[in-house]
Parts: C-alpha cells; sequence; structure tokens
C-alpha cells in the first residue's frame, strides 16, 4: 500500500507541477513529480449530412521539435471549475469549429486518464453528429486563448483509412477512431 505523505507545488505558472513524498508499504520514503492539470472534454463530430468528420488543426509547442506539421485532432478543452464534462464538450466545440450541438445528439463514449505517469488529467470522450443548420460560426477558437485553429471536414472513409493505417498521430483522434470504425 502507498500512501501520500505530503505535497507541495514546486511550479505554477499555466502548468501545475506537484511533488509528492510518498511512503510504500515498507515505510520507505520516495518522491514524485505530477503534472497538476484540468480534465478535458473531447468530442468526435460527425456531420450526418455530408457524412464527415469535423477535425481540428492548430500549432503545438509541445511536439514542434518532433514534428513540423498540425497534426489532426478531434475538439478538445479543458473542464472549467464547476463545470459539467458535457457542457464543456458542448461549449468547446462551438468555439473551435463553430458547430452549435443540438441537445440529444451527443453521447458518452468513455472517461481515461492520459498519461497516468506524470500527469493527472483524464479526458471525457463524447460522440456528437451536427448538420449544416448547427454551424453558427466560423469557429476557429478563442484569440483571447491565442488559439488559431482551422477546421477541417474530412470524409468518414478517408479518416477510418487514416486510423487504419496509424497516420493519426494525436492519442485521443486515435482513440476516438477506433470507437467509429466499431460503429
Amino acid at each position: 500500500m502507498f500512501r501520500i505523505e505530503k505535497e507541495k507545488t514546486v511550479f505554477n505558472d499555466h502548468i501545475v507541477i506537484q511533488q509528492s513524498v510518498i511512503t510504500d508499504n515498507k515505510g520507505q520514503e520516495f518522491s514524485r513529480l505530477y503534472i497538476k492539470r484540468e480534465d478535458a472534454a473531447v468530442v468526435l463530430i460527425v456531420n450526418v449530412e455530408t457524412n464527415k468528420v469535423v477535425l481540428t488543426r492548430q500549432f503545438r509547442c509541445a511536439i514542434s521539435s518532433k514534428t513540423q506539421e498540425q497534426i489532426l485532432e478531434i475538439v478538445a478543452g479543458k473542464v472549467d471549475n464547476n463545470e459539467d464534462p458535457l457542457t464543456t464538450a458542448i461549449r468547446e466545440t462551438e468555439e473551435e469549429t463553430g458547430y452549435r450541438i443540438q441537445p440529444g445528439n451527443i453521447i458518452p463514449v468513455l472517461s481515461c486518464f492520459t498519461s497516468p505517469g506524470y500527469s493527472s488529467e483524464r479526458f471525457f470522450l463524447y460522440y456528437a453528429t451536427v448538420s449544416a443548420a448547427d454551424k453558427v460560426s466560423g469557429g476557429g477558437g478563442l484569440k483571447s486563448e491565442n488559439e488559431y485553429i482551422k477546421v477541417v471536414e474530412m470524409d468518414i472513409e478517408e479518416f477510418r483509412e487514416q486510423v487504419s493505417n496509424r497516420k493519426i498521430q494525436d492519442a485521443k483522434t486515435y482513440i476516438a477512431g477506433l470507437y467509429l470504425m466499431s460503429l
């Protein structure tokens, strides 16, 4: 049995790094660092009229030294304090893609931890359907958050092919693609 004896914040500037002192079942202490992150809502969106998956592309600083391209992703955003993940999913979809999801057109798929070895973040994956009538803006994210998002609508079959051929580089998008392939 492991027990966290104490924790302290060692870094806090947009990302929070916590240090924990842990005691194992033999009474020995050791330390672990982890990133304390809010949960996130992520949404796989399908336009049922055009038979397309609605995806995003944006600059991701953390991976820019490993890839020059802006990878394809499903909609994602952090869950604000006291906000339900479903509310976050609907809000983020409109901010990023311009589609307003109608109640009843979104279902929960799963929740899971993104990288439990060093991050507390958990994402809640949803599947949503939209139509042309649900397009209320151009999307693109919030300028106040320095989001410069390009909306990409891809034929479902092309998306499935990219998942099958392991061309999707983002884990949440790959998992969502596997879910879509099971439908």
